[in-house]
Formats: structure tokens, sequence, C-alpha cells
């Protein structure tokens, strides 16, 4: 499986798409965002948008600690037993990802037993022996000021960080139809930064491209998925999202990448996504790419990605009703 590693120089804000809010940031890179940003930096060297997002998929990024990689947990975590602690289930909450090897046996059997001394220090994580010293990512909240006019009092406000911890980059994998054109389109991501406030620093990274091998058992008849996901109208029946474990999440936002700079100050259509870690009691699945322009505004299509790209893997019993 094709897989891009994204080793992050500065600090990293990504905002939510609600208005001018910066005092939180995203802790996670989804799909659409990182999908969007490719589109932005190709549609600048003059190439074709419709066709060059056709051709390729990506996951939303995951974290990578030392080289060990980390996959998204399920947003309900009864799959996940602490032997010997029921004080450990209070942290259960907060957890995010579990090292590969432990995924794998988690998406094999649907349910998986751990230790307490598993849980990373940063307790978002779940990892192979013990999460001492494993942090992966941290937050810093700084004040800034925004200067007015002459005449203008300035604003003050507040602005959330993301740095990753030591040893820890951010990967993606992907799937193209040319690996040459979505290779040169990342390096050129990289060279502009992604996120917020790139200008002053934030979002630099390099890249890395290579392969790796992920075991999966392809008889299961359910998905993880580790994309964001706008589903088909026949894939989001009753019969397949009563047996899911899904979050949905309302995306949308400014046209800050418009052509026209009169349009960068619209809001795009809002629309809801199911989020990347969801499982879905069905396969295959597809997806769409949805257009978000505004209503009543003569500009080009305003593309968002939710196409699926997922994994076998085996529904909680828990979640059976």
């Amino acid at each position: 499986m094709n897989i891009v590693t994204m080793n992050f120089t500065s600090a990293m804000h990504l905002g939510f798409g609600v208005g001018d809010e910066y005092d939180k940031s995203s802790g996670v890179l989804y799909s659409d965002t990182l999908s969007a940003a490719l589109c932005s930096v190709w549609a600048k060297c003059g190439g074709d948008v419709s066709s060059f997002l056709e051709s390729f998929k990506v996951s939303s990024a995951m974290p990578s600690y030392d080289g060990r990689l980390f996959m998204p947990l399920p947003p309900d975590k009864q799959c996940i037993i602490v032997k010997g602690s029921e004080v450990a289930y209070k942290r259960l909450k907060h957890l995010m990802w579990i090292e590969m090897p432990l995924w794998e046996q988690l998406a094999r059997d649907g349910q998986i037993e751990i230790a307490e001394e598993m849980i990373s220090d940063c307790g978002t994580a779940i990892v192979v022996g013990s999460g001492r010293g494993v942090v992966i990512m941290r937050r810093f909240v700084e004040q800034k000021v925004q200067v007015g006019l002459p005449n203008e009092d300035a604003t003050p406000y507040f602005f959330d960080k993301i740095f990753f911890g030591p040893k820890v980059s951010l990967y993606v994998l992907y799937e193209a139809e040319d690996n040459a054109v979505f290779c040169r389109a990342f390096e050129l991501l990289a060279d502009a930064g992604i996120g917020t406030s790139r200008s002053t620093g934030n979002g630099g990274f390099n890249v890395v491209f290579g392969q790796t091998e992920i075991d999966v058992n392809p008889d299961i008849a359910s998905s993880q998925m580790l994309s964001m996901w706008i589903p088909l109208e026949e894939e989001c029946t009753s019969d397949i999202m009563s047996y899911s474990c899904y979050k949905m999440l309302l995306r949308g936002g400014y046209m800050a990448g418009a052509e026209q700079p009169s349009h960068r100050h619209l809001l795009k259509k809002n629309i809801y996504m199911i989020e990347s870690g969801s499982v879905i009691a069905h396969t295959p699945l597809a997806g769409k790419i949805a257009d978000l322009r505004p209503d009543g505004v003569a500009c080009h299509p305003v593309w968002r990605d939710g196409r699926a790209f997922y994994l076998p893997f085996k529904i909680c019993k828990a979640y059976e009703m």
C-alpha cells in the first residue's frame, strides 16, 4: 500500500470552518482537507482540478511514532477491554489511535484486551508494550492582536497551535492513477505548507514516499473508514447504519482558496460527513465528491472529497442490536 510520511518542521493550526475562531485547532488532518489542499496547489500550477481530484484517493493523516504506525480507533470504545482496572475505563473516551499490530488484531476480532500501562502518556494512543514517554501531540495557545485601521481599536484573540511530540510524524495512505503526478503535487504542498497562518511559518513539513503492508482479513463484510465519507443514498440505509458505529462532523468554512479574491470571504455550503475511524456494517463502499459552491455565486466548483478509503474491520458485538 502506498504511504507518504509528513515530517513537520513547525507548529500547525487546522480550523473547524466555523467563522474566525482560532482559539481551538482540530487535532486531526482529515482527508477532505488534504484533498482540497492538494487540488489548490495543483490549480495554482495550471492543472485541471477535476481530473486531478478523480485520479487519487487519500486517507486522513494518522500518527507515526519512531516509525511505528498508528491507526484510528472507532468512536465508541466498547471494543476495548482494560484488564484489571476499572478506573482506566474513564481514560478510554480520550483515546484516538492504536498501534498497527494491535489494530490488525482488533480489525480481525472486533475486540481487544489491553493493560492500562499500554495507554500513552498523552492519553490518546494505545501502544505495543509500555506507553511511557509516548506523546503524540501537545497544544499551545498564544495571544495575538489584530491591528485595525488607524481609527479603530486593536482586537486581541487567542491562537491554538499543535506541536507534534518527539519522533512523531503524520502519514497518509493513498491510491493514485499516476503516482509521479500525485507525488509531485504532494511535494508542492510541502513547499506551500498546510493549515492557517502559513505566512508566519506554521504548517511546514517535508515528505517521504514509500510502501507499507497491512494485514487484514478480506472476507470481513464490514469496513473502517480511514477517510471522511459522504455516503451515496443506497449506502446509508437503516439496514446498514443501524449496525454501524460512526460519528458525523459538520464541514464547511470559507472559500479561502478561491481564484477571485472577492470570493474568499464567502462561506461554502455546510455538509455532514462520516468521520474517519467510523465502522460501517457494509462493504464495498464508494462515497462521492460534493460541490459546496454557495448558491447564486458565479465561480468555480468548490469540491469536498467524500469518497471512501477503507479497510476490512470486524464489527464489535457490542454494536449489534
